[in-house]
């Protein structure tokens, strides 16, 4: 297994951050559906949304990471044969993928800063946007403002059904490539090459 990307294959971290986020993207949709959904007690409500909090930094984190991973490794070529819309349709894909991993978390943390329940005139009973219980996420500008927050929790919700289509057709083109064309693009990021 290789360190970098070659001409044709995916280096190790480049499969492990794309493996590894779509599991965490996959359970912070299914997280965030059910925390927002269930009947919960407030405790295992508060339990949740922190978890999902911590979640969303890490996928932040993990997103620029894979960002400037990408940015320094060269992508694996195109199948041979394959037509022109269909690379540009990749490219464009990829590019919304990396966009929504990025302002999807991003959204959440200024949904959660906005929050009057993070205000700190709320004394003991503040909920902070804790990370892993280690630090409070900074917040960019004053907290306690609904309007912001209604703004913020739309715009996180857009975000969410835009991940989730773009999802569905990443994963019908793997799919696609595997079972239809037979070319080598899933087997590479499973295998490497």
């Amino acid at each position: 297994m290789g360190l970098k990307n070659g001409p044709d294959s995916w280096g190790w971290p480049a499969r492990l951050l794309h493996w590894g986020m779509a599991v965490l993207i996959v359970f912070m949709l299914a997280l965030g559906l059910y925390a927002s959904n269930a009947e919960l007690s407030l405790a295992r409500k508060f339990e949740l949304v922190q978890l999902h909090k911590s979640v969303g930094a890490t996928v932040l984190a993990l997103a620029l990471l894979r960002l400037a991973w990408r940015l320094l490794n060269p992508t694996p070529e195109q199948p041979a044969g394959m037509p022109g819309w269909q690379q540009r349709a990749a490219r464009a894909s990829h590019a919304a993928l990396y966009a929504l991993m990025i302002a999807l978390p991003l959204s959440g943390w200024l949904m959660a800063s906005a929050s009057p329940l993070n205000d700190a005139s709320l004394g003991a009973a503040r909920v902070p946007n804790m990370v892993w219980g280690l630090f409070d996420m900074p917040d960019p500008f004053p907290t306690g403002s609904e309007g912001l927050t209604d703004v913020f929790f739309a715009l996180h919700v857009t975000l969410v059904t835009m991940l989730c289509l773009m999802l569905l057709v990443h994963v019908g083109a793997a799919l696609k490539h595997h079972f239809r064309d037979r070319d080598p693009v899933l087997r590479r990021m499973v295998r490497g090459r």
